[in-house]
């Protein structure tokens, strides 16, 4: 087992819109970075439920529940906060109403550890939900400037070509013969790829 190693900083936050997801197959749009981030946190919690039989614990049964991650953003673009929404532009205005409707995505991201290696990581489906990124405070009269970002909450649901809900991948597990450049081409562009062994 490899020496488990602190992690130092997150980038190249990709998502994918879903275009279809049957039990044959999923299909993507082609993937969009969004620049500034700044975190991504899990919000994945679990438990155990214990079945009571022959007068004590039988069996027990562990969950994991609420997969996914707010992510902490430079900001989020109008028209990312668009297409997460499933809301139209109408010359460049953004317009919230009641029509939103859910539109769901794959997601891909790496994270920088501190020995210069990656973790790199993708949820195969799911869909955001967000407080208006419309707040602001006002700015300091002197000083150094009070820096605010923007969050929303990914919330993944089960993939139904699958089942399978997220994967993660060590640098360090990455097989020979696949360098670093190829194997970011490939997690960034294809939600489905598997490096080969």
């Amino acid at each position: 087992m490899n020496r488990p190693l602190p992690t130092i900083g997150v980038d190249k936050y990709t998502f994918f819109k879903v275009l279809s997801d049957t039990s044959a197959q999923t299909e993507y749009d082609g993937g969009v970075e969004l620049l500034g981030t700044v975190e991504i946190a899990p919000t994945d919690s679990g438990g155990a439920t214990v079945f009571d039989a022959d007068n004590g614990a039988y069996d027990v049964a562990s969950y994991i529940e609420k997969i996914g991650h707010e992510i902490t953003n430079a900001d989020i673009p109008p028209e990312v906060d668009a297409l997460w929404r499933g809301v139209t532009v109408n010359n460049g205005v953004v317009e919230i109403g009641n029509d939103t409707k859910t539109v769901y995505f794959g997601v891909a991201w790496r994270i920088l550890k501190s020995d210069g290696t990656y973790r790199y990581v993708r949820y195969y489906k799911g869909a955001y939900s967000f407080a208006s990124n419309v707040g602001g405070k006002t700015k300091a009269s002197s000083g150094s400037v009070d820096n605010q970002t923007a969050k929303a909450t990914y919330t993944a649901v089960e993939r139904t070509s699958d089942s399978k809900y997220y994967a993660y991948i060590d640098e360090a597990d990455i097989p020979q013969g696949t360098t670093r450049e190829d194997f970011e081409e490939n997690w960034f562009s294809d939600l489905d790829y598997m490096p080969a062994i």
